[in-house]
């Protein structure tokens, strides 16, 4: 008798569980999950677009955002005349491993929610000489907001 209330008690709680799940009452829902990130790409960007800036130096940037950077090879794709260029990914998936070089936008990455913001700098005489930031907009359009020459843009890639 003791084991048949346990077992109706067994049950009880895992079917309230699944319920608080499936209506996000616990465990948040996927679109509140979303949002919350939506938000968190905004506000990084927001801070990379005051803090990042051309003439800055390799360790100014790395005491910002640390030493989890990708050096990037261009395969001469690239005709700046920088001396090297890195990558940084905030708010993405540290496992995902994307199919285009490093110097493409990964538009897959982006739309599946892979990489949220991605940080590339190009680098001449230890201090950067361009920029460019890549993210995902709230409206699920692409940006690409640079200092590319001295000339500050923002565009919708695609």
């Amino acid at each position: 008798m003791k084991s048949k209330r346990y077992l109706i008690l067994f049950v009880f709680i895992a079917v309230a569980i699944g319920v608080l799940f499936s209506t996000g009452i616990i465990g948040g829902s996927s679109q509140v999950n979303q949002s919350a990130k939506e938000n968190d790409v905004i506000h990084v960007v927001t801070t990379m677009k005051d803090t990042v800036k051309i003439g800055l130096s390799k360790n100014e940037i790395k005491k910002i955002y640390g030493n989890d950077y990708i050096l990037v090879n261009h395969n001469g794709d690239l005709e700046n005349e920088e001396d090297e260029y890195w990558m940084y990914r905030l708010l993405s998936d540290p496992e995902y491993k994307s199919n285009v070089p490093d110097h493409v936008i990964d538009r897959e990455g982006f739309r599946s929610g892979k990489i949220g913001v991605q940080l590339f700098i190009g680098w001449k005489n230890e201090r950067i000489s361009l920029y460019t930031i890549q993210y995902l907009g709230k409206d699920n359009n692409l940006y690409m907001y640079g200092n590319v020459n001295g000339e500050i843009s923002e565009d919708i890639v695609d």
